[in-house]
């Protein structure tokens, strides 16, 4: 039996929220064990219930998901997923920035979000496919970062990440905070 992945769903839109919890509940993995509709009432529920995985809009009335990152990253062991319609570089790059472990659109086919979750939750990062395309151009248009840029705890890093290392296998490796590892990837 698989490990049981604990859910939080937060959207604004009822229909949309309530069509990730069935799709969720079809899999035997996850456990839906809560919904919010606006970044600040999930951090007060998260603070409750302890999901593993959040996933959440960016854009919300009444508190948008970006905000409620950071706060919900001062939690132990919480993992978030935007998953949103946005492909807004402000917008991705304001969720990584907060500590999203992930960044989705809502166009996403069922298995991928699905995927993206157990992935998620095991620690690894997840951007859609079209955001890491655009993402991949981007950096190729940038000047090339040289390693004498870079200090050695950085490069220390990068090279962790390039035998394919989660962000937690890194930080105890380093014996440093995950939020160090990704201080690091950002730079």
């Amino acid at each position: 039996m698989p490990e049981i992945i604990k859910l939080l769903v937060v959207d604004d839109h009822t229909l949309f929220r309530r069509g990730i919890v069935s799709l969720l509940k079809e899999q035997p993995d996850f456990q839906v064990i809560g919904t919010a509709d606006s970044g600040p009432t999930a951090v007060q529920l998260c603070r409750d219930i302890k999901p593993q995985v959040v996933l959440m809009d960016v854009h919300m009335p009444g508190g948008g998901g970006v905000d409620a990152v950071a706060a919900l990253k001062q939690m132990p062991d919480v993992r978030v997923i935007m998953l949103t319609i946005s492909n807004k570089d402000e917008d991705l790059l304001g969720a990584l920035a907060a500590g999203a472990d992930g960044y989705l659109l809502k166009s996403a086919e069922p298995d991928e979000l699905c995927q993206a979750i157990r992935q998620v939750a095991a620690g690894q990062g997840v951007l859609s496919p079209e955001i890491t395309a655009r993402v991949m151009r981007a950096a190729a248009a940038q000047t090339p970062i040289t390693s004498s840029s870079l200090s050695q705890r950085e490069l220390d890093v990068l090279q962790e990440l390039a035998r394919g290392a989660t962000t937690a296998d890194i930080a105890a490796t380093l014996v440093i905070s995950e939020n160090t590892v990704k201080t690091h990837v950002r730079r």
